[in-house]
């Protein structure tokens, strides 16, 4: 059965731990201003894993290099050594290695992988199992380029065709759902799961225990985590049951 993991998102904006609704910037919230204290909080509450995303990166508007460097110098005071999973505005080769060398755990590549479906699948075994496709469906479609352009591409084909000794997760994002504490799509995303051949990580929607517990559940066919970002920041259940939960 699927290992499940937790993974407490930090989204970063100008330098600040936001959260946004359908992916779009005027619908903005920031919810703290210094994201080491972020991180250092959800390993001091016993998480393995935090979900970083840069979306000034991602959106092509600078970048939060610096802030995530920093993160990752400040991890080596962090007791449990959490893992760092991160994405946004990644857009070649060697923008995946400078951040593994640099501490991250595993890269989660979008647009990238998409605009180059030949290069991804001819890396070197430096990058095995390093890396996560970030699937970010809207209406069907892929979304790229921070969530701008839609592609006509067959989210399930293309999946089943990239290398999994690269790629040991599938990050699956309903943007429907995302930042909207609705709930998440359990039908599609275990429709989904069952189409392809790679661990998913659900995202999009979560807004409560019954939630994560319906997708932990569903560790048999193939979903090993889910990213909760705006119910954890709206206090929207105690992390210590959360973690219990899990089993994290």
């Amino acid at each position: 059965m699927t290992n499940f993991q937790i993974y407490p998102a930090v989204d970063l904006k100008d330098g600040n731990c936001v959260r946004l609704v359908h992916g779009k910037e005027n619908k903005m919230t920031i919810y703290e201003d210094d994201p080491i204290k972020q991180v250092k909080f959800f390993s001091n509450k016993g998480f393995k894993w935090v979900h970083i995303v840069d979306l000034n990166a991602a959106f092509g508007k600078y970048d939060n290099k610096q802030v995530i460097l920093q993160i990752l110098k400040n991890m080596k005071n962090i007791k449990n050594n959490i893992k760092i999973q991160l994405g946004g505005g990644i857009r070649s080769v060697e923008d995946i290695k400078f951040w593994i060398d640099a501490g991250v755990s595993r890269i989660v590549l979008g647009t990238f992988a998409f605009k180059n479906p030949d290069l991804i699948n001819n890396l070197s075994d430096f990058f095995n199992k390093k890396l996560a496709l970030g699937l970010d469906i809207k209406n069907k479609k892929i979304a790229v380029n921070g969530w701008t352009k839609l592609l006509e591409i067959d989210p399930i084909k293309y999946v089943n065709q990239i290398d999994k000794k690269y790629f040991d997760k599938v990050i699956y994002t309903d943007i429907s759902k995302d930042g909207t504490l609705k709930g998440v799509n359990i039908l599609q995303t275990k429709k989904f799961a069952k189409s392809i051949k790679i661990p998913i990580i659900a995202s999009g929607g979560i807004s409560n225990l019954n939630n994560v517990k319906a997708l932990h559940d569903l560790r048999d066919i193939g979903i090993s985590g889910v990213i909760i970002g705006k119910a954890i920041y709206e206090k929207k259940f105690d992390l210590n049951n959360l973690i219990k939960l899990v089993g994290n």
